[in-house]
């Protein structure tokens, strides 16, 4: 039997991306996986995909509604009697020239990517606190610990997301609950094209002219397996991007002022 096996876990923003890469991984470690996300034919073609490989349920669910994680849980525990571990992946981007964001759109940024993580993370916490034991894995980004430019909005987001799961971590070790934040690199995925742009900036070429390969879907799932059994704190990959915040962190004087410069040929663009 596997790190995985006969685990009971609930990964929101599952329908695609990193969501979905997570629950196929889970699913073929062995895992009782609860795919949620907002979009339910999507979630279909999960489950239609992994019949035969494993164990995934569809859930629809909005992360804004608190209530939708209340009754999440509170079905899955009665019927297994645990959950032993909540992703909360589900995210929207938000990018573009800052004085032209909308404060409509920062709150959808704010409502999906913070508050649906708090919900997700009350939600299993408490289940899991009186429990004994579980571990909850709380999706950020590298605009979670740097800055990014043209990313205000979502960086804004990721930093409450990272500020959280490090101090919860610490708080809820005492109660036998493992708490995990996730910094991945670029992963292909339909979230470059389905962030919110404001103005001419063109998002997506941006991101795929980097030079730096992004990762599948699946692999990042692997990745984030990987970081759970070792109980990261801080989940990194991959080998790419765990170089790019090595130096942030170390050399912020180099650094800085290649994003500076970056933030100034995008303003150009936008």
């Amino acid at each position: 039997m596997g790190y995985f096996t006969g685990k009971v876990a609930v990964v929101t923003g599952a329908a695609s991306g990193i969501g979905r890469g997570t629950c196929e991984a889970l699913s073929a470690e062995g895992a009782i996986v609860y795919a949620a996300d907002i979009e339910g034919t999507e979630l279909d073609a999960l489950v239609q995909a992994a019949a035969g490989a494993g164990e995934i349920r569809r859930v629809v669910l909005d992360v804004t509604k608190e209530g939708d994680f209340a009754r999440l849980v509170r079905e899955v525990t009665e019927e297994h009697g645990q959950l032993d571990l909540m992703v909360n992946n589900a995210g929207i981007g938000v990018v573009g020239d800052f004085r032209r964001i909308e404060v409509d759109d920062m709150r959808s940024a704010v409502d999906v990517n913070l508050w649906g993580v708090v919900y997700g993370t009350k939600a299993a916490y408490e289940v899991m606190a009186a429990q004994g034991h579980g571990h909850i894995v709380n999706i950020a980004s590298s605009a979670g610990v740097m800055p990014v430019p043209m990313q205000t909005t979502y960086a804004m987001t990721k930093h409450a997301v990272v500020g959280l799961s490090r101090s919860l971590r610490l708080e809820a070790a005492m109660y036998g609950v493992k708490v995990s934040a996730v910094l991945p690199g670029l992963v292909r995925s339909g979230f470059f094209s389905a962030a919110k742009v404001v103005g001419e900036y063109d998002y997506q070429r941006e991101m795929e002219s980097l030079p730096i390969r992004p990762i599948s879907a699946r692999g990042a799932g692997e990745h984030i397996l990987a970081g759970i059994r070792a109980n990261r704190e801080l989940i990194v990959f991959p080998t790419s991007n765990r170089l790019i915040l090595f130096l942030f962190r170390h050399f912020p004087g180099l650094m800085i002022p290649l994003l500076s410069r970056a933030t100034v040929q995008s303003l150009r663009r936008a």
